[in-house]
């Protein structure tokens, strides 16, 4: 089964971006005003040409590194994630303060977070961590880990990192439940379907895929041996030898896909409730 969790960026969106924000860039005044204007009117691409525009004929500029940060957020926020991230790679290369760095790894770190790309994001979030750093941005990063281990489902790991960053006696019942989560077994799923057609996706809790294989299969089998009755052997071949037989064996299994499904939906439940509790969090004064 998966072990990562395939949400859409909207609700990623909702969860980080709408937490922290956009990191502010490390000086008030972006270095082109048109860029700005073009970025905040949602005209991206535009923007990304004049910033780099902007760096062709100044790369020495004290301002490259917030420039090339600025750039990053314009292709993720168009979801160019692969841009976004080289982007952000530069920006903190080329970012000459400790905490000018620390803030532009923590936005590389969110924008693999929503590529899917969680050990690299735990990468940068541990460089944050081992910095010098303040306690806000150090705060950010611990989030940010707990938060890359629940897309994970690493339980474990996810309240190791978040128990310094909240004592909250809810998040830690939610991380029990998840741990404890009841799940179904595809094997017995995939045995009871082989007994009783259908019976393996009532287990898992597909009722109308269930009654509907058993149906079928009921069907094909009465349709087989009333044919062997009457002495039509080759329509008792047809309907037994073939079509009864492929619908029983994709009867046995889709049953084991409806039980690793119901686990998945179990798994997802779980981590969306405490994606919303660290939310809740979050947003408490």
């Amino acid at each position: 089964m998966s072990k990562t969790l395939n949400y859409s960026i909207s609700f990623f969106s909702f969860i980080l971006f709408s937490l922290f924000g956009t990191f502010t860039a490390t000086s008030e005044e972006l270095p082109l005003p048109l860029a700005k204007h073009l970025s905040a009117q949602g005209n991206y691409d535009a923007a990304i040409t004049e910033y780099k525009r902007f760096l062709f004929f100044h790369p020495d500029d004290e301002r490259v590194a917030e420039i090339y940060h600025n750039i990053g957020l314009a292709y993720r926020a168009q979801g160019l994630w692969t841009e976004a991230v080289a982007a952000l790679r530069t920006a903190t290369y080329y970012a000459e303060d400790s905490e000018s760095k620390s803030e532009y790894q923590l936005e590389l770190a969110v924008t693999l977070i929503a590529a899917q790309d969680y050990d690299l994001a735990q990468l940068e979030l541990i460089k944050v961590t081992l910095r010098t750093a303040s306690a806000q941005f150090y705060r950010r990063a611990q989030f940010l880990r707990g938060v890359a281990y629940v897309y994970q489902f690493r339980w474990d790991e996810a309240r190791e990192v978040l128990k310094d960053w909240s004592t909250d006696e809810s998040l830690d019942t939610l991380f029990d439940e998840a741990a404890n989560i009841s799940q179904k077994s595809i094997g017995v799923a995939r045995t009871l379907s082989t007994i009783l057609p259908g019976a393996g996706q009532i287990y898992a809790g597909n009722w109308r895929g269930g009654v509907n294989a058993l149906l079928l299969n009921s069907a094909f089998g009465f349709l087989t041996v009333d044919a062997a009755l009457e002495g039509h052997y080759t329509d008792a071949l047809l309907w037994g030898g073939i079509i009864f037989l492929r619908y029983y064996r994709g009867n046995t299994f889709r049953a084991g896909e409806a039980a690793e499904q119901f686990n998945e939906q179990r798994i997802q439940q779980s981590a969306e409730g405490i994606l919303q509790r660290l939310q809740e969090i979050a947003g408490t004064p």
